[in-house]
């Protein structure tokens, strides 16, 4: 603490032999060891108090920042559940009617920007019938070669 070496605590402790006597130095040495006793405990409950005085305020900032995230989660059902409620006000009218099936989309039922039907492994271009450039180059569909 006070960086007081071997050699330094002899020669004090031979300057308050000579000073105070053989019969007065180990009353003096108990009273100066309760005092440092007492020097620590104060200083180790002042240590102690500084740092729940810390851990209150982190405390307090993580209740903070918990109040903030609760807030924001407020805002974000409140605008999640107003933009339920616009899409359930659409009028009809303005809608466009959707076909709603248990049936997954067939894609051979496809047809082309050219109004005929497409071929399934030509992705709408070219004749109809006629292989895709994936069929001529590896000799199959893609269906075959993951296979």
């Amino acid at each position: 603490m006070f960086d007081i070496g071997f050699s330094e605590l002899v020669v004090i402790g031979l300057i308050a032999l000579i000073v105070l006597g053989p019969k007065r130095l180990p009353e003096v040495a108990r009273t100066a060891g309760k005092w440092m006793g007492q020097l620590r405990r104060f200083i180790a409950d002042v240590k102690l108090d500084l740092d729940r005085e810390m851990h209150t305020e982190d405390l307090a900032e993580l209740r903070k920042l918990g109040q903030e995230l609760n807030d924001t989660r407020r805002l974000m059902e409140s605008a999640s559940g107003e933009l339920v409620k616009g899409f359930t006000e659409i009028t009809p009218d303005t809608a466009t009617p959707t076909i709603h099936s248990s049936e997954p989309p067939k894609l051979a039922a496809v047809t082309s920007a050219k109004g005929g039907p497409s071929s399934s492994a030509g992705h709408g271009r070219g004749k109809p019938g006629s292989k895709s450039r994936f069929g001529k180059k590896h000799g199959g569909s893609r269906k075959a070669r993951r296979r």
